[in-house]
């Protein structure tokens, strides 16, 4: 009668592990889902940026952006790259802690360009427009962090189950490995 109790168990445990390991698989496949919208938006070439090539009336009016504009989006593409990367060497392993590490200081970057293009283009962030960039931004930004915060849910999840007793003895039988939230 106790072998068929602990049968029964350590099926139920194990199950209940590939259930929430299942979870945090499922939040990251809507992370890389948001995350690729976020890269093409930053990747996309029809971003209207202004140029240093104004008319000196435009000059004038104080409506030229400086150069560093132009060099500030690349800054924005180049980060969205990394990420990109980051985001498929991720893709094959989600719960690799040095990937998920990895992606998220790139996801840092990003965010860290974005904010410098502000910051060092006034002309650029003064540009604010309905269904413009800016708000086009804010928006992916926005989903991107909901998208975070539902995989960082379920691995917290993870992880408190895979660290309770007696399941962290299946975890370690059947090599769960922990998670690292973003």
């Amino acid at each position: 009668m106790v072998p068929a109790v602990l049968l029964s168990w350590a099926v139920g445990a194990h199950n209940r592990l590939v259930r929430l390991r299942g979870a945090v698989l499922q939040a990251f496949a809507t992370l890389d889902t948001q995350m690729q919208r976020w890269i093409a938006l930053a990747e996309s070439p029809s971003v209207p940026l202004p140029t240093a090539d104004h008319s000196a009336a435009e000059a004038a009016a104080g409506q030229a952006v400086p150069a560093t504009a132009q060099a500030l989006w690349a800054g924005v593409h180049a980060a969205a790259l990394q990420l990109g990367a980051s985001l498929a060497a991720t893709r094959a392993r989600p719960l690799d802690q040095g990937g998920l590490a990895a992606l998220s200081a790139a996801r840092e970057v990003l965010r860290s360009a974005w904010r410098r293009l502000l910051q060092d283009s006034p002309a650029f962030a003064g540009s604010v427009q309905a269904g413009g960039i800016h708000v086009l931004w804010d928006q992916q930004d926005t989903q991107v962090q909901l998208a975070c915060d539902q995989f960082n849910l379920a691995v917290e999840r993870y992880n408190a189950a895979l660290g309770a007793f007696p399941a962290v003895l299946l975890a370690w039988i059947f090599r769960f490995i922990p998670a690292r939230p973003l």
